[in-house]
Protein backbone atom coordinates (compact mmCIF):
# COMPACT_ATOMS: atom_id res chain seq x y z
CA UNK A 1 0.00 0.00 0.00
CA UNK A 2 1.30 3.38 -0.89
CA UNK A 3 1.11 6.46 1.35
CA UNK A 4 -1.87 7.96 -0.53
CA UNK A 5 -4.08 4.92 0.08
CA UNK A 6 -3.00 4.82 3.76
CA UNK A 7 -3.89 8.48 4.07
CA UNK A 8 -7.29 7.93 2.44
CA UNK A 9 -8.01 4.99 4.78
CA UNK A 10 -6.99 7.13 7.76
CA UNK A 11 -9.15 10.01 6.55
CA UNK A 12 -12.18 7.79 5.92
CA UNK A 13 -11.88 6.07 9.30
CA UNK A 14 -11.44 9.41 11.09
CA UNK A 15 -14.47 10.83 9.32
CA UNK A 16 -16.51 7.73 10.16
CA UNK A 17 -15.47 7.91 13.82
CA UNK A 18 -16.37 11.60 13.97
CA UNK A 19 -19.75 10.92 12.35
CA UNK A 20 -20.49 8.10 14.80
CA UNK A 21 -19.59 10.26 17.80
CA UNK A 22 -21.68 13.12 16.42
CA UNK A 23 -24.73 10.91 15.84
CA UNK A 24 -24.30 9.31 19.25
CA UNK A 25 -24.22 12.69 21.01
CA UNK A 26 -26.90 14.53 19.02
CA UNK A 27 -29.28 11.76 18.02
CA UNK A 28 -28.92 8.47 19.89
CA UNK A 29 -28.41 9.72 23.49
CA UNK A 30 -31.23 12.32 23.46
CA UNK A 31 -33.67 9.75 22.08
CA UNK A 32 -32.49 7.21 24.65
CA UNK A 33 -32.95 9.71 27.51
CA UNK A 34 -36.37 10.75 26.22
CA UNK A 35 -37.51 7.13 26.01
CA UNK A 36 -36.19 6.25 29.48
CA UNK A 37 -37.99 9.20 31.09
CA UNK A 38 -41.12 8.55 29.05
CA UNK A 39 -41.25 5.04 30.51
CA UNK A 40 -41.22 6.67 33.96
CA UNK A 41 -44.19 8.84 32.98
CA UNK A 42 -42.25 12.03 32.29
CA UNK A 43 -43.30 13.57 29.00
CA UNK A 44 -42.27 16.77 27.27
CA UNK A 45 -41.87 18.42 23.91
CA UNK A 46 -40.10 16.06 21.50
CA UNK A 47 -36.36 16.38 20.94
CA UNK A 48 -35.44 17.90 17.60
CA UNK A 49 -32.09 17.00 16.06
CA UNK A 50 -29.19 19.25 17.15
CA UNK A 51 -31.22 22.26 18.39
CA UNK A 52 -33.54 20.47 20.84
CA UNK A 53 -36.45 22.77 21.74
CA UNK A 54 -34.62 26.06 21.14
CA UNK A 55 -36.51 26.92 17.94
CA UNK A 56 -39.88 26.21 19.54
CA UNK A 57 -38.96 28.28 22.63
CA UNK A 58 -37.90 31.18 20.43
CA UNK A 59 -41.13 30.98 18.46
CA UNK A 60 -43.17 31.05 21.70
CA UNK A 61 -41.23 34.12 22.92
CA UNK A 62 -41.60 35.93 19.59
CA UNK A 63 -45.37 35.29 19.52
CA UNK A 64 -45.80 36.43 23.13
CA UNK A 65 -43.82 39.63 22.63
CA UNK A 66 -45.53 40.47 19.33
CA UNK A 67 -48.92 40.71 21.09
CA UNK A 68 -49.72 43.85 23.03
CA UNK A 69 -50.67 43.55 26.69
CA UNK A 70 -54.39 44.24 27.09
CA UNK A 71 -54.00 45.38 30.68
CA UNK A 72 -51.40 45.45 33.40
CA UNK A 73 -51.44 42.27 35.42
CA UNK A 74 -49.25 40.38 37.84
CA UNK A 75 -49.61 37.24 35.72
CA UNK A 76 -46.45 37.78 33.66
CA UNK A 77 -45.40 34.15 33.20
CA UNK A 78 -47.24 33.68 29.85
CA UNK A 79 -45.45 36.75 28.50
CA UNK A 80 -41.97 36.34 30.00
CA UNK A 81 -41.53 32.56 29.69
CA UNK A 82 -44.39 31.48 27.43
CA UNK A 83 -42.80 28.17 26.43
CA UNK A 84 -42.56 27.04 30.06
CA UNK A 85 -46.11 28.20 30.76
CA UNK A 86 -47.42 26.31 27.74
CA UNK A 87 -45.48 23.13 28.50
CA UNK A 88 -46.59 23.09 32.15
CA UNK A 89 -50.19 23.33 30.92
CA UNK A 90 -49.57 20.60 28.34
CA UNK A 91 -47.27 18.12 30.13
CA UNK A 92 -47.81 18.90 33.83
CA UNK A 93 -45.57 20.23 36.59
CA UNK A 94 -42.73 17.84 35.74
CA UNK A 95 -41.57 17.57 32.15
CA UNK A 96 -38.47 17.05 30.01
CA UNK A 97 -37.21 19.75 27.68
CA UNK A 98 -34.08 20.17 25.58
CA UNK A 99 -31.49 22.95 25.45
CA UNK A 100 -29.69 21.80 22.32
CA UNK A 101 -28.83 18.19 23.05
CA UNK A 102 -28.81 18.73 26.84
CA UNK A 103 -31.82 17.29 28.65
CA UNK A 104 -33.44 19.50 31.27
CA UNK A 105 -35.90 18.09 33.75
CA UNK A 106 -38.23 20.93 34.73
CA UNK A 107 -39.87 20.55 38.14
CA UNK A 108 -42.36 23.20 39.20
CA UNK A 109 -43.89 21.55 42.27
CA UNK A 110 -42.53 23.22 45.43
CA UNK A 111 -42.66 20.07 47.57
CA UNK A 112 -40.64 18.04 45.07
CA UNK A 113 -38.13 20.88 44.62
CA UNK A 114 -37.74 21.09 48.40
CA UNK A 115 -37.20 17.33 48.64
CA UNK A 116 -34.65 17.29 45.81
CA UNK A 117 -32.64 20.14 47.30
CA UNK A 118 -32.75 18.68 50.82
CA UNK A 119 -31.90 15.08 49.96
CA UNK A 120 -29.18 15.89 47.44
CA UNK A 121 -27.04 18.21 49.53
CA UNK A 122 -23.87 18.96 47.63
CA UNK A 123 -25.26 17.88 44.25
CA UNK A 124 -25.91 21.48 43.26
CA UNK A 125 -22.66 23.35 43.91
CA UNK A 126 -22.38 27.05 43.28
CA UNK A 127 -20.29 27.88 40.25
CA UNK A 128 -16.81 29.14 40.98
CA UNK A 129 -15.81 31.19 37.98
CA UNK A 130 -13.82 34.24 39.06
CA UNK A 131 -13.85 35.61 35.51
CA UNK A 132 -17.63 35.51 35.00
CA UNK A 133 -19.66 38.68 34.72
CA UNK A 134 -22.01 37.65 37.55
CA UNK A 135 -19.11 36.95 39.92
CA UNK A 136 -17.65 40.37 39.15
CA UNK A 137 -20.96 41.99 40.06
CA UNK A 138 -21.79 39.92 43.16
CA UNK A 139 -18.27 39.40 44.46
CA UNK A 140 -17.48 36.87 47.16
CA UNK A 141 -20.79 37.26 49.04
CA UNK A 142 -23.61 34.95 50.08
CA UNK A 143 -24.56 34.09 46.52
CA UNK A 144 -21.09 32.85 45.57
CA UNK A 145 -19.73 31.27 48.77
CA UNK A 146 -20.25 27.87 50.34
CA UNK A 147 -19.37 26.02 53.52
CA UNK A 148 -18.08 27.73 56.66
CA UNK A 149 -17.61 31.06 54.89
CA UNK A 150 -21.25 31.02 53.79
CA UNK A 151 -22.43 30.18 57.34
CA UNK A 152 -20.43 33.10 58.75
CA UNK A 153 -21.75 35.53 56.14
CA UNK A 154 -25.33 34.26 56.59
CA UNK A 155 -25.16 34.82 60.35
CA UNK A 156 -23.90 38.37 59.78
CA UNK A 157 -26.64 39.11 57.26
CA UNK A 158 -29.42 37.32 59.13
CA UNK A 159 -30.37 40.28 61.33
CA UNK A 160 -30.97 42.44 58.25
CA UNK A 161 -33.81 40.12 57.19
CA UNK A 162 -35.48 39.95 60.62
CA UNK A 163 -39.02 41.33 60.64
CA UNK A 164 -38.25 44.31 62.90
CA UNK A 165 -35.23 45.34 60.80
CA UNK A 166 -37.34 45.24 57.65
CA UNK A 167 -40.05 47.38 59.29
CA UNK A 168 -37.46 49.97 60.34
CA UNK A 169 -35.96 50.02 56.82
CA UNK A 170 -39.42 50.44 55.32
CA UNK A 171 -40.24 53.33 57.68
CA UNK A 172 -36.95 55.05 56.84
CA UNK A 173 -37.48 54.73 53.09
CA UNK A 174 -41.07 56.02 53.40
CA UNK A 175 -40.00 59.07 55.42
CA UNK A 176 -37.24 59.80 52.90
CA UNK A 177 -39.80 59.76 50.08
CA UNK A 178 -42.09 62.13 51.96
CA UNK A 179 -39.18 64.53 52.57
CA UNK A 180 -38.35 64.83 48.86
Amino acid sequence: MDSTSKFLIFLASSLSLFLLKFLHKYWWMPLKIQKALSLQGIKGPPYEFIHGNNKVSSRFRFEALSKSMASLTHNIVPRVIPHIHSWINTYGNIYLTWEGNQAQLVISEPEIIKEVLKSNDGSFPKRKDDSSFIYKILGDGLVATEGAKWVRQRKLANHAFHGESLKVSLRISLTEKKGH
